[in-house]
């Protein structure tokens, strides 16, 4: 287990990365005037996602070794990250959003390969959640760095700066990471593969598809509150980087227990809490727009961050790779991350960008109370529908959470 440090420091750098540009980008694209862009944004970083994922996969599945891929992908986007505040500071809303699709380009596939990365070093039910609770820690870390109490810089677009100095630090650490070698390195390459046909022929799997449909349709209840939350929080006089760290500290305590959680109540349980969750956090946001006690709603809604992400999320990463054959594993984290942080988070950009932009006009309180609270009902409702529906025609029967053997683990 000499390689379990190592894959800690790996995600713990993964997220602190991820936590510097994308947590507050809505918070500084609102500070700078340009709120209007935050849906299209989140659409165009979805966008990135359906087109690199899947394809870097393959890359790592046959021709590089994946720490390779990931330290050379955060060294670009590093200097690519750079430019943003460039563009957010003259206005230039087309060169930002060209740029912030690069990003996505560059970035996104990489937290696929980073899991694949730990499964194939460690037993994934055992161990991934430890590992991917360092991740959480990353986030709390760069959100409470960038926070009111420390650089305040949570508005500002010096969150940039800080994730391109990160990204380079991290780009180098990859290199450092267990070798991961392509798992078909020496087999002979087909256009099947090249189109990640494999990957996408788990679809074939009935229970596959309705979870991957259900990711796919509750992405728009996670954009909702990832994407305006940050705005949603400063016109409640609240600071969103450091008020989020309620919410990433309940996820680290409830991913230490994710896989004993797995282990007695099986996917279909857990996933099914996971999408309940989000149906009472967002009806949590809706009735703090409207309460003199908005802070205990708000404190509920951020406490849930555990179930809502751990159990419908990271037990979903483990689900897919249990699912995948350990030729496919690195394309199937990428098709997991193309379906919801692709397709499904350009629907639900597109969807909640509109919502938001048609309901909410107001920018302070009392003006904007009513506005917000019937926003937070959309994603609440679309929650509801997603629950009903994996409760109703999911099944996990053929998925044995069992202790793993793998030559690869040593």
């Amino acid at each position: 287990m000499f390689k379990l440090p190592r894959l800690l420091i790996m995600m713990f750098l993964q997220y602190f990365v991820q936590g510097a540009w994308n947590m507050v980008i809505g918070a500084v694209l609102s500070a700078y005037d340009l709120k209007d862009i935050v849906g299209t944004t989140y659409s165009v970083l979805g966008i990135a996602t359906i087109i690199s994922p899947l394809f870097i996969g393959m890359v790592a599945d046959r021709f590089f070794s994946s720490q390779k891929v990931m330290g050379t992908l955060h060294l670009l986007n590093a200097g690519v990250l750079f430019l943003l505040p460039l563009y957010i500071h003259n206005h230039n809303e087309i060169a930002f959003l060209i740029v912030v699709f690069i990003v996505g380009l560059l970035f996104y596939p990489t937290t696929a390969l980073a899991n694949s990365v730990s499964f194939r070093h460690i037993d994934g039910v055992k161990w991934f959640p430890i590992v991917r609770v360092f991740g959480t820690i990353g986030f709390m870390t760069v959100g409470f760095l960038m926070g009111d109490k420390v650089l305040s810089i949570a508005q500002t677009t010096d969150t940039f700066v800080l994730a391109a100095f990160a990204s380079i630090i991290y780009g180098i650490y990859c290199f450092t990471l267990p070798n991961t070698p392509p798992a078909t390195k020496n087999k002979k390459i087909s256009m099947r593969e090249i189109l990640c046909l494999d990957a996408l022929s788990l679809f074939k799997d009935k229970y596959f598809s309705i979870f991957m449909f259900s990711t796919f349709v509750l992405m728009i209840s996670k954009t909702a509150y990832s994407a305006y939350i940050p705005v949603y929080f400063p016109v409640l006089k609240i600071d969103p980087a450091s008020m989020m760290q309620i919410a990433t500290a309940t996820e680290v305590i409830f991913m230490i227990f994710l896989a004993f959680i797995l282990r007695k109540l099986g996917f279909k349980k857990v996933i099914l809490l996971g999408a309940i969750s989000w149906i009472i956090r967002s009806l949590l946001l809706s009735q703090a727009a409207i309460s003199e006690s908005y802070m205990f709603f708000i404190v509920g809604a951020l406490l849930l961050q555990g179930l809502c992400w751990d159990f419908f999320f990271t037990a979903g990463d483990i689900y897919i790779d249990k699912k995948a054959n350990p030729e496919i594993k690195a394309q199937a984290q990428g098709l997991r991350f193309i379906v919801s942080n692709g397709i499904g988070l350009f629907m639900a950009a597109s969807v909640c960008g509109f919502i938001n932009n048609k309901i909410v006009t107001e920018k302070t309180m009392p003006e904007a109370a009513a506005q917000w609270q019937e926003f937070w009902i959309y994603p609440a409702v679309v929650a509801a529908i997603v629950a009903i529906g994996f409760w109703i025609f999911f099944n996990d029967k053929d998925v044995l959470i069992t202790k793993e053997n793998n030559n690869n683990r040593k």
